[in-house]
């Protein structure tokens, strides 16, 4: 059997272009589409609707959370910038305060060391200024005992220490 011969023994052609069955194939057409009509109106549609409202109230409470959370944590981040300019100036504060007081023991060491630096020169001038006497002294009475003591030699005799101390000063 042919290709030709099949198509013509079954009726050959597309069947829904064959005109006798237009009337029926509308009839069909009408039924589904308002079948398939009533249940998107009725069903789907509500749905789609029900979901898409959902996701828009979903999306709005998202986004005012979303606002929420933006002003706390603004409000988190000036606390905490507030608290750190504190700490800050309190730092510098103590930084200052420790300053001076350092400054303070420092300038009463300074005056401490240089009232002992005076003291201790004043002792050492007075006691070179004691040596230096001393030494005067024993230098004078060296003189004498020597003096006393070549003059004895040359003229055989013995001479106070007082007259040669009326000679020599």
């Amino acid at each position: 059997m042919s290709v030709k011969s099949f198509a013509a023994s079954e009726g050959g052609g597309l069947p829904q272009m064959d005109i006798s069955s237009y009337s029926s194939q509308i009839f069909w057409l009408i039924v589904t589409f308002g079948i398939l009509y009533i249940f998107m109106w009725k069903i789907a549609i509500p749905q789609l609707r029900t979901t898409v409202e959902e996701r828009k109230d979903k999306i709005s409470n998202d986004l005012s959370d979303a606002e929420q959370l933006k002003i706390e944590a603004q409000s988190i981040l000036e606390e905490y910038e507030a608290k750190i300019t504190s700490s800050n100036i309190e730092a510098i504060s103590i930084f200052n305060n420790t300053k001076s007081d350092i400054d303070k023991k420092i300038d009463l060491s300074k005056k401490e060391t240089d009232e002992k630096i005076k003291k201790l020169i004043e002792e050492s001038q007075q006691a070179i200024e004691n040596k230096e006497k001393n030494a005067v002294n024993d230098i004078r009475e060296k003189t004498i005992e020597t003096t006393q003591s070549i003059v004895e030699k040359f003229i055989d005799k013995k001479i106070n220490k007082e007259d040669i101390r009326k000679h020599l000063i």
